[in-house]
């Protein structure tokens, strides 16, 4: 089954992370590691990260062939299930928020979280992102006959041999 371009630059889009550390030591004090934790538990990731897995599919199939639709659905609840679960990745998700924040910073935000305003906000974040990733998915659909040219265009000029020097 070949994925086509749209599909590809989604889960691209969602598999990489622009987050940089603010933190330089690689070793995080499990007070900070339970920090984080408490904050992504605070902002309900937990409890939506598989309603959140389940709309990136259901997103992503949209631009498969009708007929195969039904099996990439499968196949990518299968494979999540698998892989991508939040049991799976909460400790790698706790390490990249402790990267990013201080301790003192997690518990702040934490503090927000668990506020009326913070728990709307948090209960928002899943539909925002859904509708955030339709737009992005809308604008590589318009412009698909161009991003294509230029995807074949680099491919070609990596295939070409590279010049000799004399």
């Amino acid at each position: 089954m070949k994925l086509n371009l749209i599909t590809i630059a989604t889960l691209l889009f969602l598999s990489i992370s622009g987050l940089r550390a603010q933190t330089t030591s690689s070793t995080l004090a499990p007070s900070h590691l339970k920090a984080a934790e408490t904050f992504l538990n605070a902002m309900g990731l937990n409890v939506q990260f598989e309603s959140m897995t389940q709309k990136m599919i259901s997103a992503s199939s949209a631009q498969m062939p009708e007929q195969q639709r039904a099996s990439y659905i499968k196949v990518m609840e299968t494979f999540m299930q698998k892989y991508y679960t939040w049991d799976k990745l909460k400790d790698s998700f706790c390490k990249i928020y402790a990267e990013e924040f201080t301790e003192d910073e997690l518990n702040q935000l934490t503090a927000f979280y668990n506020t009326p305003l913070g728990k709307k906000a948090s209960s928002k974040i899943s539909s925002l992102m859904q509708k955030g990733m339709v737009i992005g998915q809308q604008i590589i659909a318009d412009h698909r006959p161009e991003l294509e040219q230029m995807m074949k265009d680099a491919f070609q000029a990596d295939a070409a041999p590279a010049p000799k020097n004399n």
